[in-house]
């Protein structure tokens, strides 16, 4: 533990900037609002349906699972805004979006005859959440000068 009269003052100026940056509030649009708002009412809803009705292996069970974590972060992420809620919440879906389909797949060659298409529906709402929170989880893009004088986005 460092007693703080041995605390350097600029190293801790650049820590509370970083953490700024790294927890700073993501300003979401209206649309990217109703876009995730809409996918993760639907995850819930298809989560709530595939455990109601394709209960039956332990793979579709987890995806179910990471579908209700996918839809509970997403909801953080929606009421607090921070960058870390947004990545959090795109990483549970990233995570998601395989498991519904191996559970899709597990039902399937476990229980033929009896698709569950509540998983492939999931699948499909985790990779959209995927996208619009990766999207809204960037840090706008910088100008810099380049050495003709026009503008080009850093990349």
């Amino acid at each position: 533990m460092i007693s703080s009269d041995h605390f350097d003052v600029p190293m801790a100026k650049m820590l509370r900037k970083i953490e700024r940056d790294v927890l700073a509030e993501v300003p979401l649009q209206r649309r990217a609002v109703t876009k995730v708002s809409a996918s993760t009412a639907v995850l819930l809803a298809v989560s709530v349906g595939a455990w109601a009705l394709c209960a039956g292996t332990t793979l579709s069970m987890v995806a179910v699972a990471i579908g209700c974590a996918a839809a509970v972060a997403s909801t953080v992420a929606l009421l607090r805004r921070r960058f870390l809620w947004c990545w959090l919440a795109s990483a549970i879906s990233g995570i998601g979006v395989p498991l519904s389909i191996l559970g899709f797949w597990s039902v399937q060659t476990g229980e033929p005859g009896r698709p569950c298409y509540w998983l492939l529906v999931s699948a499909i709402c985790q990779i959209h959440l995927v996208a619009n929170w990766v999207q809204c989880g960037l840090p706008p893009q910088r100008h810099m000068p380049s050495p003709s004088g026009v503008a080009h986005p850093r990349g």
